[in-house]
This record gives structure tokens, C-alpha cells and sequence, in this order.
């Protein structure tokens, strides 16, 4: 698929800057007998691999260990998955017709809906409570689920402009004569230069899309993208600065962040209704979720200042941790109660490790093991490490 450009209906010198863009892509990417694997879902799948991907390189040099990461990792991607859905499901104003008497529909993701709110608030939350029994502090680990969260959702919003599944005000009036045979198939994107229409707008043509066809809508996911390049622009310079200050504030940032575009961005979601709320009927449901997490990030820095601790690790200072193996048989051989067996301690100073804790050898970046960079697990106390 190569992008075109189409003549337009405006010759001017004007209308060679503004116009729309033509997309004719099929949401379904491929079928494989009664198997359909949609661009929805490859997308996510993708921004799943580079959050994941920048977020171990962020947590290899705060010192954590790849095998921490893999463990808590797992459990809060799909919590992330599930609180996404769920949120969205439970906003829609058919909720009891399309979805409590159709529960099929609630897990239909294939269809589109995933409100990212939820998704931020049920994963950041599996963090928070589970982080611990990998070694990992509590705030440290929502501030690297908020580099993966900043980072994926630019991905996950292209599946949204290929379905056409989020909207955002009409351009047009009406349909859009498309110039001579523009994009009669897929796959394809053109661009038609227009000085009558809003600038950079979409025009659907695929049967198969969430929108309209002919009809051009403001690029509500782009201008999300493109917000989200914002707010990771802030982000990359401080993500390792904040957390040495107070871990957990970069989680904080972002979460302000994200709400304050949010906030913004729906104002041009043209298929969002307005909602009443404390008397009033000015906003969207998710520019009220905006909101509301605005005020909370304010008690909660505070509370994370007050709370938190500076982060003290590094790559060169690893987060002393023992693997879970060699941790039960330490504790086991040293007498240990059953219920602190197989408890994974909260990172401490090395100096305070006490008798038959097996602290990992020194980090080292360059030794490849089962196909990731780690540490060297199998070592033990009789090597020389205590």
C-alpha cells in the first residue's frame, strides 16, 4: 500500500496545503479459514512488545533484574487488558441491551472499545500490590508501568485509525465527492487536496470500517498520537531523575499528564455524548475521569512524597535479590517459619543482608542468557557470593 495523491476539487494555492485523507484499509488484516487476525489486534500486540522492550532497558539500569520484571509483568499486562475492556464496556449507554444480556459482547475486543483509563487503573494497581512479592518496590514498579503505558498507547491508537472505531467530529456535510476512482481499492491511503473541508481530515471508504463511508471526520486518534509524543517527550528526560528524587513521582507526572490530554483530545471526539454530572451537562464521560484524576494526582504526590524513598540502585548497584529457588532453600536450611517461606524480600542495602540471603552477582549486560540480557541465577553462596 503506497500513499497517493489524488487531484483535488481546489486547484488554489490555498487548497494544495489543506485537504483530506482517503483510507481504504480492510480492519482485518488477514483470514486463515474461519480465523481472523485484525490490525486491532496486531497493533497492540506490537506496542506491548516496544513498551516492553524500552520499559526493560529503563529497569536494567535502575537495577532490577529481567527475571523480576517477567514475573510481575505477565499478571499486569492482563489486568491492563481486562480493566481497558471493562471500563469501556461499563460506560456505554447500551450497556444492559449489547451487553449484560449479550456477555459475548463484553469480551468482543476484536469489535474495538478499550478505554485506556481503565486499563492505567487496574494495571498500576496489580503493580502496586503484587511488586513486593518480586523483590520490586511498590513505587518503583508503577513508575516503570507508566514508561510502558506513555510508550504503548501511541501504537495501539494506529488499530483505532485503520477501524475507524474512534471518531472525531464531522468535516463534511454530508458525503464527500472523492475525485475519479481514489482509493477504489484496498488497501490503500491517498490525500485529495480540498480548501473546503477542515484540514487533515479522514475519509473512510472501506465497507468493513466502524465509520461512515464518505464522510470526512476530524483525526481524533492522530491528534491523541501526537499528544501522547508530547507527553513521552517530557517523560524520556526525567525518567531516570525522578525516581532518585522520590520513586513514584514519575508515575505521578504521568498520570497528570495523560488525564490533561485526555481532557482536551475529547473535546474533538464528535461521536462521544455529553453527560450529566453534579448538575451539569458540559462534558464527556472521560473528560470527567480526566478531571477527577487531575484532583487525585494532587494528595497523591503528596502522599508519595512523604511515603517514598529515593531510589538508591543502579546497573552497577544492582537491586539485591534472590532467586526464588535459592531463596526457599537459604531459608529452609536457616530454620525459617512456613509462612515467610518463598517471601521475597523488599530490596534493602547489601550491607544488611542477614545470614543464608543469597545476594546475584554483579550486573552484567553482556551475558546473554535464554535469549535475554540478566543475571547469572544459578550462582550460590559457595561461589563466593553472601
Amino acid at each position: 500500500m503506497a500513499p497517493q495523491i489524488a487531484p483535488g476539487a481546489s486547484h488554489t494555492f490555498l487548497g494544495s496545503f489543506l485537504g483530506y485523507f482517503v483510507l481504504n484499509i480492510d480492519p482485518i488484516l488477514v483470514r486463515i479459514g474461519a480465523l481472523a487476525i485484525h490490525w486491532y489486534g496486531l497493533m497492540y500486540v506490537v506496542a506491548i512488545a516496544v513498551a516492553l522492550w524500552v520499559m526493560l532497558r529503563y529497569t536494567r539500569r535502575l537495577g532490577l533484574h529481567d527475571d523480576q520484571i517477567w514475573s510481575v509483568f505477565i499478571w499486569t499486562a492482563i489486568a491492563g487488558l481486562i480493566g481497558g475492556r471493562l471500563y469501556f464496556v461499563i460506560q456505554q449507554p447500551n450497556l444492559v441491551q449489547n451487553y449484560l444480556l449479550n456477555p459475548i459482547n463484553i469480551i468482543a475486543v476484536w469489535n474495538g472499545g478499550m478505554a485506556f483509563f481503565g486499563a492505567i487503573f487496574a494495571g498500576s494497581a496489580t503493580l502496586f500490590f503484587l511488586a513486593p512479592r518480586y523483590g520490586i518496590d511498590r513505587y518503583i514498579a508503577i513508575d516503570g508501568g507508566a514508561l510502558f503505558a506513555a510508550v504503548g498507547q501511541i501504537f495501539g491508537r494506529v488499530g483505532n485509525i485503520i477501524n475507524g472505531d474512534i471518531l472525531g467530529t464531522a468535516a463534511s456535510n454530508g458525503i464527500v465527492a472523492i475525485p475519479g476512482q481514489v482509493c477504489a481499492h484496498a488497501p490503500c491511503l491517498a490525500y485529495v487536496p480540498d480548501a473546503h473541508i477542515l484540514p487533515w481530515s479522514v475519509v473512510y471508504l472501506n465497507p468493513n470500517s466502524f465509520a461512515a463511508t464518505g464522510i470526512a471526520y476530524q483525526p481524533a486518534p492522530v491528534y491523541e498520537i501526537l499528544l501522547n509524543l508530547v507527553i513521552l517527550g517530557i517523560l524520556l528526560p526525567l525518567r531516570f531523575y525522578l525516581p532518585h528524587l522520590k520513586a513514584g513521582i514519575f508515575f505521578v507526572l504521568y498520570l497528570a499528564l495523560y488525564a490533561l490530554s485526555q481532557f482536551v483530545v475529547f473535546f474533538a471526539r464528535g461521536t462521544e455524548p455529553i453527560v450529566s454530572f453534579l448538575g451539569t451537562h458540559v462534558l464527556k464521560q472521560a473528560q470527567w475521569t480526566a478531571v477527577i484524576v487531575l484532583l487525585l494526582c494532587i494528595p497523591l504526590y503528596f502522599f508519595i512524597m512523604r511515603v517514598s524513598r529515593p531510589w538508591p540502585y543502579s546497573a552497577e548497584n544492582p537491586v539485591p535479590w534472590m532467586p526464588p529457588a535459592a531463596g526457599h532453600a537459604a531459608r529452609d536450611g536457616a530454620g525459617g517459619s512456613g509462612g515467610e517461606r518463598g517471601r521475597i524480600p523488599e530490596p534493602v542495602d547489601p550491607s544488611g543482608l542477614t545470614l543464608g540471603e543469597v545476594a546475584l552477582p554483579a550486573w552484567q549486560p553482556t551475558r546473554a542468557v535464554g535469549g535475554r540480557l540478566r543475571n547469572i541465577f544459578g550462582s550460590s553462596a559457595r561461589d563466593g557470593l553472601v
